[in-house]
């Protein structure tokens, strides 16, 4: 049986593993607020209250309170193995020594060779997320949750609190739930808007609460620029070039120079930087337009049947998301990439919407027997399938007049691989 993550994962029956893509999909990772999201009519600094929450290095910690054996020690999820991949995250004792997040393992394991990788399993994160979110809402009503990312959420507190002390208090409280909901640490940030709230978390991590008020406005002022949220390395460089290199500086810049650097992006800098940020909580709901997955192999391959099973393995996992959407597709397409750095890439339409593993599989090797065949001195390193047209699974099937494909039971089987990982059950995608 293959193994999909650490043999410490213990499933609970609460967690609701057939929603597991849905909530990841809707939300608006990394987005930063826009000029549109700034409501020129809110006082920016009256009677609002924000809490960041972050989740102290979030796959990490969870693999060291599944494993005892794990705790203090220098440890990173990802891949496991140096010769590709990524670090996700590493605990508190790999980044002491260097180690840090989207580092190459085999960079990692230069720097430490005795940091310990662990395989990233996604569900088990992802439940147990989804129960701390649940935990929550005993604090707030759900549309005041906003999930950012999958280890942090914004939390508008002001329909329950009147004053700082309040918003600190209420922070407390929801550090309190955490631990005693899943026994991890988490570090939270109070402010009078979102992008102060976030910096706030930074100041003092791990598990750590910091207010910033009014008032504490020059602690922000004295950070980098980079540390603002939206703004990364590129976007720095170009602000060193204009002589800003702090916050501080960048709140007081000209608004007509930024803007025309940056366009109405620079109007969106300067108001962030001054914390007048009158965004609010952002909820996206919008339907899915394409699901995709694309995975680079850790040895490249040319013979037919390393192909075959490649390209079978992500249209399990493809069809699985269809099926956890309650989604079904028209068409798909399939992307290639040789070792000499080459694509080949087609799409088709098929015949019905479907989520059937069998169909899509069958129709993704239709698009494969155009593209050049991979050998010996061309072999393939990447492979990745794209869906789209997708519409509802309404759960209505046309039966074949002339053929013989009997329906199976595929959400019953995701169950199954949810619980107790992808090896647990395969299904012959051949058959007919």
């Amino acid at each position: 049986m293959d193994t999909v993550s650490s043999s410490f994962f213990i499933p609970r029956k609460e967690q609701g593993y057939s929603d597991i893509f849905k909530r990841v999909r809707m939300m608006p990772l990394y987005s930063f607020p826009h000029y549109k999201d700034l409501k020129p009519h809110i006082n920016h600094e009256k009677n609002r209250f924000f809490i960041h929450l972050d989740f102290d290095a979030f796959y990490a910690q969870v693999e060291q309170r599944d494993n005892p054996s794990l705790r203090g020690k220098p440890v990173s999820v990802g891949s496991t193995t140096g010769e590709k991949g990524i670090v996700m995250t590493a605990s508190y004792e790999a980044r002491a020594l260097g180690i840090d997040t989207a580092m190459s393992l085999w960079q990692a394991k230069k720097i430490c060779p005795k940091l310990i990788s662990v395989p990233c399993y996604g569900p088990k994160y992802e439940g147990i997320m989804q129960n701390l979110i649940r935990g929550l809402r005993c604090f707030v009503p759900e549309d005041c949750i906003e999930m950012y990312s999958i280890d942090e959420c914004f939390i508008d507190v002001t329909p329950v609190v009147r004053d700082f002390g309040q918003a600190k208090e209420l922070a407390m409280a929801i550090k309190q739930k955490v631990s005693d909901l899943e026994d991890l640490t988490c570090s939270l940030g109070v402010s009078w808007n979102k992008t102060y709230t976030k910096m706030a978390t930074k100041f003092e991590k791990p598990d750590g609460l910091t207010v910033i008020t009014p008032a504490d406005r020059h602690r922000i002022y004295e950070l980098p620029v980079k540390k603002m949220w939206g703004i990364g390395t590129r976007i720095s460089r170009r602000l060193g070039v204009m002589n800003i290199f702090t916050i501080g500086e960048l709140a007081s810049a000209s608004e007509l120079a930024l803007c025309r650097e940056f366009g109405v992006n620079g109007t969106v800098f300067r108001r962030l930087a001054r914390g007048e940020d009158t965004s609010g909580i952002i909820h996206t709901r919008g339907r899915e337009k394409s699901l995709n997955h694309h995975h680079t192999l850790t040895h490249n391959v040319w013979k037919y049947e390393d192909i075959e099973s490649e390209i079978r393995r992500i249209t399990e996992y493809i069809c699985r998301k269809l099926r956890s959407k309650e989604l079904v597709t028209r068409s798909l397409y399939l992307v290639i990439r040789y070792d000499n750095l080459r694509y080949a890439g087609d799409d088709t339409k098929l015949d019905t919407a479907t989520n059937d593993d069998r169909e899509i599989f069958k129709a993704a090797m239709n698009i494969f027997v155009k593209f050049p065949r991979p050998c010996e001195s061309l072999k393939a390193r990447m492979f990745g399938m794209t869906v789209f047209d997708l519409h509802e699974d309404l759960h209505r099937y046309t039966p074949s007049l002339f053929g013989n494909n009997v329906r199976l039971p595929y959400y019953e089987l995701d169950k199954l691989k949810y619980k107790y990982g992808e090896g647990i059950i395969r299904v012959g995608l051949n058959a007919g």
